[in-house]
């Protein structure tokens, strides 16, 4: 193993426990008072990415090998990123390491099932997908729960004197998530196709996220779910496990060029999700008085709907 390649998990671990660092506990019993925001997130991303896929390969009329790879970069959860982005933009962390939890353990049935369908209708082609469990598992317990789980146990410790390392932390995680991506991108052994193939599949990588977020987005404002929520669907549907759709490309099916597309979208749509996360965490830190721009998802209740808008 290089040094980029030891660098972006050591880099990653630190940031998860930064983000641990802003949660307690009733954070999460909030977003579990209100299981509806979960289900809809969740369900929202197996059904609509998939078929928002479908629409923009038609659409920019790629290739059915890119079509197929879409979907298995569709089918894939949530990247443990979006949390980070979402910590870093002040939305409500509690919310997406749910979220990206959820996904992640939905993934064994439902990545194998969506994408044997993706394949069978771009390609023809209905295989046998193995999902790598055993990298799902590791992917959960030591880049999601055990540094959330150290951050928050040091929380709890240090009580409110941890909160603040937190605000100059989240500066910190700026710089070292850009520093993730380009070390990511040296060490990315995805190889794109040339030419006008070339410019369209960044094309379609762009396209994609930005459907993606509108997806969120617009599910979250359909919940009528507060500005921080809103954004954290946004960054949730968009910010997909490009490991993870790439392993199951290449060492599963045996097929590089199923690749390309999370290629595509690693150059362009992942990055772009980390500038707007990045953005939206510096006009919040302007717009708040000094001393408060620490965000601990405290003040969220998973979108709870006031009681005048409830109709079960």
């Amino acid at each position: 193993m290089d040094t980029t390649q030891l660098l972006g998990p050591i880099v990653l671990f630190l940031l998860m426990i930064i983000v641990g660092l802003q949660l307690t506990p009733p954070d999460f019993r909030r977003v579990l008072s209100n299981p509806r925001v979960v289900v809809v997130g969740t369900l929202g991303q197996l059904l609509l990415l998939p078929l928002m896929t479908w629409a923009v390969i038609s659409v920019l009329g790629l290739s059915p090998i890119f079509g197929a790879g879409a979907v298995i970069l569709a089918a894939s959860p949530g990247a443990g990123m979006s949390n980070i982005m979402t910590a870093v933009a002040g939305a409500h962390v509690a919310l997406s390491v749910t979220l990206t939890a959820v996904s992640s353990v939905l993934a064994v049935v439902t990545l194998p099932a969506l994408t044997a369908l993706g394949m069978e209708f771009f390609i023809g082609d209905a295989a046998n997908v193995e999902v790598p469990v055993a990298y799902l598992v590791r992917q959960m317990a030591l880049f999601l729960l055990l540094p959330i789980g150290m951050g928050m146990a040091a929380r709890a410790w240090k009580g409110d004197a941890a909160l603040r390392y937190v605000s100059w932390a989240n500066r910190i995680a700026i710089i070292a998530i850009i520093l993730l991506t380009f070390t990511s991108a040296l060490g990315s052994q995805t190889t794109l196709p040339s030419g006008d193939e070339f410019t369209r599949a960044l094309l379609a990588g762009s396209l994609w996220t930005v459907a993606a977020m509108g997806i969120g987005w617009g599910l979250a404002t359909l919940l009528k779910l507060d500005a921080d929520d809103r954004f954290t669907f946004l960054i949730e549907f968009s910010a997909r496990n490009i490991a993870l759709a790439f392993i199951v490309a290449v060492s599963s099916l045996g097929r590089l060029d199923l690749g390309f597309f999370s290629g595509a979208y690693a150059a362009t749509g992942f990055p772009a999700a980390i500038a707007i996360s990045v953005i939206r965490g510096r006009l919040r830190a302007r717009r708040e008085p000094k001393g408060n721009d620490v965000q601990t998802g405290q003040d969220h209740v998973a979108a709870e709907p006031p009681a005048e808008n409830v109709t079960e």
